[in-house]
């Protein structure tokens, strides 16, 4: 409900028109009615959907709603409409992870999600089908805008959290401080976070190979993951005027060592027959330059045309040395091996926007050269030590044009080319790929009104691009009888995406459909003594996947409700060679449907005190060739309390308290089977402290350039 306390404005309006009408002078006498002049309330009823389509986007408003005291917007973003996932990893219903933008600007530190509050949050825009002007690789945007701040002046924030694990009992904290100075139109602003990382990981595994005899492995697998970082980032922006603004930012990623122990403790069999028992320590310490990502940009207005231009240059790089020690019943053995990365990014992006007839018309360029040098070393013969050199380079234009027929909906298509050069050179075993390719990539949209529901449909035409580290043929030692290896032949992923969506009030409804040629995924070989090597591949078979979710948003009181169900199902199949089979080959379907239900209830008290009981449940299914055969269950309970007009909060919180967010993982690529169930350290108390003074958001604008590039070297 909207109420407007108006009817007295528009009165005292009203005598103040007549008296100018009337030119009633100083001398005139005026009679006084009590009834007349009494302010009186007049009460308008009406409903404004917090969520709603604006095009093909939906839309959520959280500022005045209970999302707005969700706590950080990371907490936040998974309750939205549309939206799933993990406060760490948001991700759109049937898109996966999204490219997420606060304020035009490209998110580039995980850390945002947890430093800033969802209080300065205005509204969330999710595109789950996104048009021309984003990157081919890019599935799904959201889009965050913060409440316009007034005043200038310092502004301060810090944020404090505390994690205990009740699994495996370490303990993680982390803070970050960050500062911000306005005067007119200038703003300076920098932070520096502080993030201890303590990951462990409890599997069990079951391998079988079956060639001309029956391999078997079956035992632990234990994985504990140390490290500590800093992150500086500083930066200015300079409002010249209401058409026009300048800035730079630096983020520095400081390193401080990380330290990765790797445990397998297994039994052998061979036909059935006990062969051995291993026991091996995989041990590997990190250690990294500097990483620079830096962003320049200018957004502006000449006239009725449009500018916006970014330019981004990013350095980073890893250094790993790994040491294996072997125990088993035949024989003991001690492996040393040691790997390198140096990576560097320029990228340029500039769109150009001007109105024409009832739309606007885009057109824009986006160009990215990476080049990254991989070193690989092992002192065991059999094994190739690599040196390969990875050159990329991207240069895409695109076009498009929106236009608004009112009554008619809103339509807009747009037309994206892009121009890829792939060069691979590993000068130790001579290995050589050149890959010169030209796409284009087409996008159509529609939305119209009718009554109250709002409709959209959606096509689109994109790709996805190996990372690196899939790119790297090095062979990585695991154990004597596992490897693991990249592929420098893969190819592009190609996906045809066509997505519907409809709201009505606080109901919203989304489905869609893909397919997927060259889909990425990995497989099996087996070499030299029964050993087996994990390599990257492309699938030879289409991968076609259904969705459908639907969302409900009420508010009845204190309580406020968001919730999500529905699945996603692959039609999939494949020929798998299988020497136990008839005729060595054998049909495998890869259909069955993962549910997902998500329901987060916020109770919202007097005095600022908040309790959160939020359910997330993802059923058994398939996702190409591997079957997660665990109903995967999380409950966390979050309780908040506010104090000094909400520039202090303390949060307590308890995740995964039924301890059934697990993985089990199955895999069938034919003679070779693996089966992983996996035990994550997510059962934890946390504590977080946030304080903030006088805090005004950042007027950055950059929105950076080449960001597909950036994401696969971070890989």
């Amino acid at each position: 409900m909207i109420k407007h306390l108006f009817f007295g404005l528009l009165v005292c309006a009203g005598c103040m028109n007549a008296l100018a009408q009337n030119s009633i002078s100083e001398q005139d006498s005026i009679p006084y009615d009590d009834q007349m002049m009494e302010l009186m309330e007049v009460v308008v009823k009406g409903y404004y959907p917090n969520t709603r389509l604006k095009g093909s986007a939906i839309v959520t408003r959280i500022e005045g709603t209970a999302l707005a005291a969700s706590g950080t917007i990371g907490e936040m973003l998974i309750k939205v409409p549309g939206m799933t996932g993990t406060e760490d990893n948001p991700q759109v219903l049937g898109k996966g992870s999204p490219l997420i933008y606060i304020n035009g600007q490209i998110m580039r530190d995980e850390s945002e999600l947890k430093r800033l509050r969802s209080e300065d949050i205005r509204d969330v825009e999710v595109i789950n089908n996104p048009g021309a002007q984003y990157d081919a690789t890019v599935r799904a945007v959201v889009r965050i805008r913060t409440r316009r701040q007034q005043g200038d002046g310092v502004g301060v924030n810090l944020a404090l959290t505390d994690e205990q694990d009740l699994r495996y009992g370490f303990n993680t904290p982390n803070g970050k401080l960050s500062i911000n100075y306005r005067k007119d139109n200038v703003d300076v602003f920098g932070s520096i976070f502080y993030r201890r990382q303590n990951y462990h990981q409890y599997s069990w595994l079951e391998e079988t190979t079956s060639t001309s005899k029956v391999f078997h492995q079956e035992g632990s697998y234990t994985m504990t993951w140390k490290n500590n970082q800093l992150v500086y980032t500083a930066g200015a922006n300079w409002q010249i005027s209401d058409n026009h603004s300048v800035g730079v930012r630096a983020d520095m990623t400081h390193f401080l060592g990380g330290t990765n122990m790797v445990i397998y403790d297994e039994d052998i069999y061979e036909n059935g027959v006990f062969l051995d028992h291993l026991y091996s320590e995989q041990t590997s310490k990190e250690t990294k330059p500097m990483a620079f990502l830096t962003n320049a940009y200018y957004n502006g207005k000449a006239g009725k045309l449009g500018i916006d231009f970014n330019f981004d240059f990013m350095s980073s790089g890893t250094d790993t040395d790994r040491e294996n020690v072997e125990n088993s019943l035949v024989d003991s053995e001690f492996v040393k091996s040691a790997s390198g990365t140096r990576s560097h990014l320029y990228a340029t992006k500039l769109v150009l926007s001007y109105p024409v007839w009832k739309g606007s018309f885009e057109v824009g360029s986006e160009m990215t050269f990476v080049k990254r040098h991989s070193t690989y070393w092992i002192d065991k013969p059999s094994i190739p030590n690599t040196d390969a050199d990875i050159k990329e380079n991207n240069i895409a234009a695109f076009a498009q044009y929106s236009i608004n027929f009112e009554r008619g909906g809103q339509a807009s298509v747009g037309l994206r080319y892009e121009h890829t050069l792939f060069d691979y050179k590993d000068v130790t075993n001579s290995d050589f790929l050149h890959r010169n390719q030209d796409e284009f990539f087409p996008t159509a949209s529609y939305s119209v009104g009718v009554g109250p529901v709002n409709l959209s449909l959606a096509y689109s035409f994109k790709t996805n691009r190996p990372i690196f580290f899939a790119m790297n043929d090095a062979v990585t030692y695991i154990s004597r009888y596992s490897m693991q290896a990249g592929n420098s032949q893969l190819l592009n992923e190609r996906i045809q995406d066509l997505t519907f969506n409809a709201t009505w009030r606080w109901l919203t409804f989304t489905t869609s459909y893909s397919r997927c040629k060259n889909a990425i995924t990995q497989w099996s070989f087996v070499i030299d003594d029964d050993a087996v090597l994990i390599k990257h591949i492309n699938l030879d078979k289409p991968v076609n996947t259904y969705s459908m979710y639907i969302s409900a948003a009420p508010q009845v009181g204190l309580w406020s409700l968001n919730a999500s169900a529905g699945f996603d199902k692959q039609n999939f199949f494949l020929d798998l060679e299988d020497p136990h089979a008839p005729g060595g080959m054998r049909r495998e379907t890869f259909n069955k449907p993962i549910f997902n239900v998500n329901v987060f209830n916020m109770f919202s008290f007097k005095h600022d005190w908040r309790i959160d009981v939020n359910m997330m449940f993802r059923s058994c299914g398939h996702t190409q060739n591997f079957y997660d055969d665990y109903n995967n269950v999380r409950l966390n309970v979050v309780l908040q309390k506010s104090f000094c007009n909400k520039a202090l909060t303390l949060r307590a919180a308890v995740t995964d308290i039924l301890q059934r967010n697990h993985m089990n993982e199955f895999g069938d690529m034919g003679f070779y089977k693996i089966q992983q169930n996996n035990r994550y350290s997510t059962h934890k108390l946390q504590f977080t402290l946030l304080y903030r003074f006088n805090v005004t958001p950042s007027k950055y604008r950059g929105t950076g350039a080449g960001k597909d590039a950036q994401q696969r070297m971070r890989n």
